[in-house]
């Protein structure tokens, strides 16, 4: 596998569906990448997708997220007591639409989804079963959010440690394929050409520091 052919092949199929600027494919790409590498770093960004307003490609962009991270569960609503349980249960990939309708009346829910974002704090603690035994639960993982106007609904640290996708509406001139028209193969192609990708480049990741742009803070600098 050629990594670069490979995130150039996804920043292809993304922009082939997705209104997207070409800096912000590429994010995609990346980000969906990520996910397969979730065992060997220490920052799990967000992903955040966002639209001022509804028919602008959000659900859309989750589902075709969806076919290429590890280990997808997608959801359009979610409960904190769901969201902790599903992280210890599958280590999946959370993919979670319609943020904007029910995240921002629960503080519990926005700090679980703080909580994962650095593998050293990424736990909470429950009690279960009739004796209230104390739990421990992790809550590490790749998390995506998708919503309108989630800039108004979630906190800054919630913004701030994601990588955030504003969506708008395609233009008269701008074409796109529909993705209910697309084959699962080339899905299952990219899946598991990632997959072959992080078994082969996990050794390096984990140790890698990339030099980033000075202009950028400290938790951009985390994320990216």
């Amino acid at each position: 596998i050629n990594p670069a052919d490979l995130l150039n092949e996804i920043t292809t199929i993304i922009g082939r569906y997705i209104v997207l600027k070409k800096e912000q494919a590429h994010a995609v790409a990346l980000w969906v990448a990520f996910t397969w590498f979730i065992d060997e770093v220490n920052y799990a960004p967000l992903a955040i997708i966002n639209a001022p307003e509804r028919a602008r490609g959000k659900s859309l962009l989750m589902d075709l997220m969806g076919r290429m991270v590890a280990r997808p569960v997608l959801a359009s609503n979610i409960t904190a007591a769901a969201l902790f349980r599903s992280l210890e249960h599958w280590k999946p990939t959370l993919l979670i639409d319609e943020a904007d309708t029910f995240v921002k009346k629960s503080d519990e829910l926005k700090g679980l989804i703080n909580a994962g974002y650095t593998r050293s704090n990424a736990y909470v603690i429950r009690v279960v079963g009739d004796d209230h035994v104390p739990k421990r639960f992790i809550v590490w993982g790749a998390k995506a959010l998708a919503g309108i106007s989630l800039e108004k609904h979630l906190p800054d640290s919630t913004m701030s440690r994601a990588i955030v996708f504003e969506l708008r509406r395609k233009l008269p001139h701008e074409k796109v394929q529909r993705l209910r028209h697309a084959s699962d193969k080339v899905f299952q192609n990219i899946a598991s050409n990632l997959a072959k990708f992080a078994a082969a480049s996990a050794p390096p990741v984990q140790p890698a520091r990339p030099t980033l742009p000075e202009r950028l803070n400290d938790r951009e600098h985390d994320n990216w």
